[in-house]
């Protein structure tokens, strides 16, 4: 009887996480706002693990230390660093994805859907930053990515081991998500949505071989 009322509870959370993910928001301020809260989280997780690589002697400061730069400038050029990143990440995938819909012929285009299917695959991705953030602070492995196939990768300095980094399980699991979201909530063919995602996911793959070729990628 216990373990059907835990059962029951925990079907009751996951019902309430789904109706929360997939509820439709007509108020683009609330969309505006979460946006903003999560493009945060991200600046906060960027600080966390640049630190973590500083400190492990990792050259993420352009030969700098923390020390030199000073301890709130570090803090708060990161987080805005990170923080603008995944909101211009953001604002680009809306344009991009509202761009396939006319390519595609699906209308009208539900950008208030668009923003929320981004939103929903955005929570993936910071919930995965910050694992990796978190556990880049309790090991001692010169890493930045726990959660990707790059683990499978022996040569750290590898270009391999830095493309496998894109192979990462929280980004998989949002784009299946913001796949399942656009459909739900963009109200648009599934065939559609998986080919909207599919490109995406190219695009994403390009910017980061493009990042890895230029140097500039943390490993």
């Amino acid at each position: 009887m216990e373990l059907k009322m835990e059962a029951n509870a925990e079907l009751k959370n996951n019902n309430k996480l789904v109706q929360y993910l997939f509820k439709k928001e007509d108020r683009v301020h609330k969309l505006i706002i979460s946006l903003l809260i999560l493009s945060l989280i991200a600046g906060i997780e960027t600080t966390l693990l640049l630190y973590s690589a500083d400190q492990k002697g990792m050259d993420v400061l352009n030969g700098m230390s923390i020390s030199e730069i000073g301890a709130m400038s570090f803090a708060i050029n990161t987080i805005v660093m990170g923080a603008l990143g995944l909101l211009v990440t953001f604002i680009i995938q809306i344009l991009i994805v509202c761009l396939l819909f006319l390519v595609l012929k699906e209308r009208p285009v539900n950008i208030k859907g668009i923003c929320q299917a981004v939103i929903n695959a955005g929570v993936c991705i910071v919930i995965g930053s910050g694992v990796n953030a978190i556990i880049a602070l309790l090991v001692k492995s010169k890493e930045t990515t726990f959660t990707s196939l790059s683990l499978l990768v022996h040569d750290k300095n590898s270009i391999l081991h830095t493309f496998m980094a894109e192979f990462e399980l929280f980004y998989i699991v949002s784009l299946i998500l913001f796949s399942y979201s656009l459909e739900k909530l963009a109200l648009i063919k599934r065939r559609n949505a998986w080919i909207i995602t599919i490109v995406i996911a190219l695009i994403s793959l390009v910017f980061h071989m493009l990042t890895v070729a230029s140097g500039t990628y943390l490993k």
